[in-house]
């Protein structure tokens, strides 16, 4: 029997919470005997509320290394990462436990220092923060990763996609498939921004979408995507403005200055550190590129 302690804190995404417990539930039925045997547990023990305000309660932070711990950090990560949380969750890693996190979870295990050797999926709209925060660790535009004795969601329904993983790892993929059909779920990989492209995109517009998402800060030229995805720029260009309406071109500038507006409005990093994580020379020239597209600028454009 595989032992799996589950991190919560108040403000605990309950979503995420599901999607790791009804999946190991069906998979211990499915198998016929208990697999897999949960708990909840928080720093101090007591009653979390998740961020829809249910109520839950919890056991203190055990003694003894489970076969797999998940940390469901809240919208405010920092109230996990305290001391007391950093040395439980390094104390299962040294002992050869498998550590996950959903989402924000991320950034406690970066503090942990936790992700220097394997990474953790992120969402895009806090990869680049990330990174410039925790240069030493490693992040991912991913919906899931499982890279043991790391696995990691971006949040939402990818922490399905996480969870059959590690059902996976401990009781084999045909188990691990018999659950995502009772679940009318069909697995998914890839990149976030390739995901969310309609079915019809044809693949190599989703491979130059995912290169692109993962060179915002270099500025790579359009003729080298179209050599690492096997066309001529033409036909790569006829096919952006088919299925995305817009040129190559267009399309990277617009989505490095979307990631300029994620970061401005989800860090707290200075305007130049925002335009250099986004391929941009200095502050002046995002300014003017922001101003043209959101017609204020950068400084104006901030949540905190």
């Amino acid at each position: 029997m595989k032992s799996v302690c589950i991190h919560i804190a108040d403000g605990f995404p309950i979503l995420s919470l599901t999607l790791v417990t009804e999946p190991l539930r069906v998979a211990n039925r499915e198998v016929g005997k208990t697999v897999f045997e949960w708990a909840l547990v928080s720093e101090t023990g007591g009653t979390c509320r998740s961020s829809s305000g249910l109520a839950l309660e919890t056991s203190t932070l055990p003694s003894g290394v489970p076969d797999a711990a998940v940390l469901l950090a809240s919208y405010q990560p920092e109230r996990s990462a305290t001391e007391t949380t950093l040395a439980w969750l390094r104390r299962i890693d040294r002992h050869g436990g498998l550590l996950g996190c959903v989402d924000t979870g991320a950034l406690v295990f970066a503090r942990a220092g936790l992700l220097e050797r394997r990474p953790a999926a992120v969402h895009p709209e806090a990869i680049a923060g990330l990174q410039r925060q925790f240069p030493g660790s490693l992040f991912v535009d991913r919906m899931s990763d499982f890279s043991p004795p790391r696995f990691s969601s971006a949040g939402g329904v990818a922490t399905l996609d996480m969870t059959l993983a590690l059902i996976s790892h401990f009781a084999g993929a045909q188990i691990a498939r018999r659950v995502a059909d009772i679940l009318t779920y069909a697995p998914r990989s890839g990149s976030l921004a390739s995901a969310q492209l309609p079915g019809s995109v044809p693949r190599e517009v989703r491979d130059a979408v995912a290169i692109m998402e993962a060179n915002l800060a270099d500025g790579l030229p359009v003729s080298e995507i179209a050599r690492r995805v096997g066309v001529p720029v033409w036909k790569l260009r006829r096919l952006f403005l088919r299925h995305l309406h817009a040129a190559p071109t267009q399309y990277f500038v617009d989505r490095r200055l979307e990631r300029a507006r994620d970061m401005l409005r989800n860090t707290t990093l200075s305007v130049a550190e925002v335009a250099s994580g986004c391929g941009y020379n200095n502050a002046e020239v995002l300014s003017r590129a922001y101003r043209g597209r959101y017609g204020c600028a950068p400084s104006e454009d901030r949540h905190y």
